[in-house]
């Protein structure tokens, strides 16, 4: 009796022991923690914040992709393909190089955390966490702190707005109610969406039997793909569970319309939906905060809330373009082969779709190869505009522009444009698959290589693809079997490393939109 009460003893200390042990190890990694997020908030600069942010997840989220096991067991993914995958979703690219359908459901729920991570909404509400740290520290410590400020994506422009991880000039003239009460704002704008938006996918599919047949053959479970399509749209993530993407749903233009309204409300048109958001708060809740918060501009100005000048200038720019596409698009394909079978109600919404995507999201609801080149051009050029991009005949100073010219430095002055780094990547691509863009110029025309490219750096998704119908030169012992995937899983390694960079750095453009001044075209 007294051996087993001594061991009794002993366990009960050792239990105690690892106790202690692991309650002062989580204290230490609070600490840890605490100190990286307030060392980083107001000692690092807002580029080694972001590209920081970006490359660990982007390691980490190949790291869970290659280690969880795919659906195929006969699928043995490569780690290049895994890290390419993960770099798409955490910077929205929406590009693949793997059948999605091959990846089990916990790869798939690790590219949607990703995609949502990377999302630009996400990202300007991590900013809002970041100016209310820094108005923290300011109050407790009677002092400014060091102002993050995110080099703006047109530094040489007037009025450019980019959303990313940083803070205004200005924010010490805000009060803390309107950064806390917007931050409130955002979160609960992106749990509507999410819900409202996972909910009525539900709602459809369990309506529609042939809808939910078409996942029911394919194996994907409802609810996951309403998730992810959700998660996907508003981020503008562009990746989708099934090998087709949104072109299986071609006919169900209802599915098409949802997830239109998802991508406009989580990128481009999301300073008008956060407008309303606001205006329709104030009506309801006659609190005159919100009210301070709409009418915030120049100095005080409130990101990612816009002046309602420049909101409205930015909206028109978006529906502009959606319009001019959609206008070419049916001119030049209606009766063609994008759109064969489809009926006129039908054809209108995938072109919708397509126009709607062409900006950011990167979904799609047809095959891009069949679209004629007019309207590929076309998409090349949306895809190339920042989410920013505003057409405007006057536009709003900013009480920043004479400091930033000053703080420009000769070095950034000097290094290319990011038009000139664009024109770098496509080289360097084209010198690594010259033996494909020989042996197969249809499949790898310069044209498919530069949409391709540009589809990277814009974070977009859309491409032309690859099939074996357009193989000019088959050899009777070669085979070719068509994948739905991107064009560039049809790339080597180096090729495909060099599209994730290009994305990257697309990601992280607007930190390189003040480069290049000393470059004179005139």
């Amino acid at each position: 009796m007294a051996f087993s009460f001594l061991t009794k003893n002993q366990a009960n200390e050792l239990i105690l022991s690892r106790t202690y042990s692991f309650a002062r190890l989580s204290r230490y990694l609070q600490k840890l923690i605490l100190f990286l997020y307030r060392f980083s908030s107001f000692h690092l600069p807002p580029f080694l914040i972001q590209l920081c942010y970006f490359l660990s997840l982007a390691f980490l989220g190949s790291l869970l992709l290659i280690l969880l096991k795919p659906s195929n067991a006969a699928f043995s993914p490569r780690y290049v393909d895994m890290l390419f995958m993960s770099t798409s979703a955490l910077t929205v690219s929406g590009l693949g190089t793997v059948e999605m359908e091959n990846l089990s459901s916990s790869q798939i729920v690790v590219l949607m955390l990703l995609m949502f991570l990377g999302g630009e909404v996400f990202i300007s509400l991590l900013a809002l966490l970041f100016r209310r740290a820094k108005q923290g520290q300011t109050e407790s410590s009677g002092a400014i702190g060091v102002e993050l400020e995110a080099v703006n994506a047109n530094e040489s422009s007037i009025g450019r707005i980019e959303s990313g991880i940083h803070f205004d000039s200005a924010a010490e003239d805000l009060r803390p109610v309107h950064v806390r009460l917007l931050g409130y704002v955002m979160s609960s704008y992106v749990a509507v969406f999410h819900v409202f938006g996972t909910s009525l996918l539900l709602a459809y599919f369990a309506g529609v039997p042939r809808a939910r047949g078409i996942l029911k053959t394919k194996g994907i479970n409802v609810f996951l793909f309403c998730l992810s399509t959700t998660v996907s749209s508003f981020a503008n993530g562009g990746l989708i569970a099934t090998n087709e993407n949104m072109a299986i749903f071609n006919r169900d233009p209802v599915v098409l319309l949802l997830v239109i309204l998802q991508v406009l409300a989580g990128n481009t048109l999301f300073p008008l939906f956060l407008s309303w958001t606001i205006w329709g708060l104030k009506k309801l809740t006659k609190r005159k905060e919100f009210d301070d918060m709409l009418k915030s501009s120049g100095e005080a100005q409130l990101r990612p809330l816009l002046p309602r000048s420049r909101t409205s200038a930015l909206s028109l720019s978006a529906l502009g373009l959606l319009t001019a596409l959609l206008v070419l698009f049916c001119a030049m394909d209606w009766d063609g082969k994008v759109f064969d079978g489809l009926t006129s109600v039908e054809k209108l919404v995938s072109a919708l779709f397509i126009a709607a995507n062409a900006r950011h999201a990167g979904e799609n609801s047809i095959d891009c190869s069949l679209i004629s080149p007019a309207v590929l051009v076309l998409i090349i050029f949306m895809m190339y505009l920042p989410s920013s991009m505003t057409f405007a005949f006057a536009q709003e100073e900013d009480p920043r522009k004479e400091t930033t010219k000053k703080k420009s430095s000769l070095l950034q002055d000097m290094m290319f444009s990011q038009l000139s780094w664009v024109v770098i990547f496509i080289i360097a691509v084209c010198i690594t698959e010259r033996r494909k863009m020989s042996r197969d110029p249809l499949n790898f025309s310069t044209l498919s290589m530069i949409f391709e490219m540009i589809s990277g750096y814009g974070n977009v998704g859309l491409s032309t693809g690859y099939s074996c119908s357009r193989l000019l030169k088959i050899h009777p012992e070669a085979i070719c079997e068509d994948k739905p995937y991107s064009l560039s899983g049809w790339w080597s390694d180096e090729g495909k490393l060099i599209l994730a960079l290009c994305m990257l750095y697309g990601r992280l453009k607007k930190f390189s939109a003040g480069c290049g001044r000393a470059w004179k075209l005139y």
